[in-house]
């Protein structure tokens, strides 16, 4: 999967994770405190990818910024595969298949950024709503 499509799976499943948070209420208050955790540190992983994003709209040949989409990318496959880990046996199995379907496309990339992959193409919109999607669960998880 090339780079660009990965802020498109981001959202896909953050929707899909935003609409566990009914279920993760039944989880204990630890496990909630730890899923909430990991909504935020996906969160604030995918402001920065934005943030390099947007950089790379301005000037395509930045390095700094492609190097930063890429670690970004890697670093929320990571988080997410850790949160699924967390929620596999509270969740049925319908529910984690098609995260980790999505997971795996995610995985499967190599994600390469040049001068073609501007910011625009990247699509920042979605990586900022996946990022209020995973705000929203951390702050579901909370009260």
């Amino acid at each position: 999967m090339h780079v660009l499509e990965f802020p498109k799976r981001l959202l896909s499943i953050a929707e899909t994770v935003g609409t566990w948070a009914g279920a993760l209420t039944a989880l204990d208050r630890s496990r909630r405190a730890k899923v909430a955790r990991y909504a935020d540190a996906i969160a604030e992983t995918l402001g920065r990818a934005a943030r390099h994003s947007a950089r790379l709209a301005t000037a395509p040949n930045d390095r700094v910024a492609q190097r930063g989409v890429i670690r970004e990318f890697g670093r929320i496959t990571g988080y997410l595969e850790t949160l699924v880990g967390v929620l596999q046996h509270h969740l049925d199995g319908r529910k984690l298949a098609g995260v980790k379907r999505r997971l795996e496309q995610l995985g499967a990339h190599r994600t390469t950024v040049g001068p073609a992959a501007s910011a625009a193409a990247i699509r920042v919109d979605r990586l900022l709503a996946a990022e209020g999607y995973f705000r929203a669960l951390a702050d579901s998880l909370r009260v």
